[in-house]
């Protein structure tokens, strides 16, 4: 008999210390994250770790969200005070996404029937410090070039965060943040 508890004691022990290796198998560990879905967007909490789930509640960017364990598939379950449910793992990352560090939708720009000049402004009115002329609206984009201040562009495009520009002095097309140009 007390073999046989002996070995259950063992057992139990070794499995206990099996289960956190088994949760964190898929990739995500419980942790808690941030939500980092294209700007003005939301993310869809679903009943499911499908998109068929039904929605059931929507999550605006720079949202901490606490998971829980992977899904597989690229979907992860999540949970809070007021909810539990699943999110596609793409949208979550490991810091506080910026202002700037979101990326804008292409169809929240308005095209502008009337296009404008503005000119780069300086970053925090230190003029040796310039702003990037992006590849896509998101700082972490590929710059195309650093805009000194005075530089001059046509807005072609306008979103909440970023404009659409043509570069006057090299011709070339890419993003600028709204708060580093002025109107000429």
């Amino acid at each position: 008999m007390k073999k046989m508890l002996s070995i259950a004691i063992i057992l139990v022990t070794v499995f206990a210390l099996m289960i956190p290796a088994f949760a964190s198998a898929g990739g995500y560990e419980e942790t808690d994250m941030w939500v980092n879905c294209e700007n003005g967007k939301k993310l869809n909490v679903r009943s499911e770790a499908s998109t068929a789930g039904r929605v059931i509640t929507q999550l605006p960017c720079g949202t901490k969200v606490h998971v829980d364990y992977s899904c597989g598939n690229g979907w992860v379950a999540i949970s809070d005070y007021h909810y539990s449910g699943y999110v596609q793992a793409k949208f979550l990352v490991a810091t506080k996404p910026g202002k700037y560090e979101i990326t804008e939708r292409d169809d929240n720009f308005v095209a502008l029937r009337n296009p404008y000049i503005v000119t780069a402004k300086a970053l925090n009115n230190k003029t040796d410090r310039s702003v990037g002329l992006r590849v896509k609206p998101n700082k972490t984009a590929s710059a195309i070039r650093r805009l000194t201040a005075g530089d001059q562009l046509q807005v072609i495009a306008r979103g909440k965060v970023w404009s659409k520009v043509i570069d006057l002095q090299t011709g070339r097309t890419g993003y600028v943040a709204n708060d580093y140009i002025q109107k000429a």
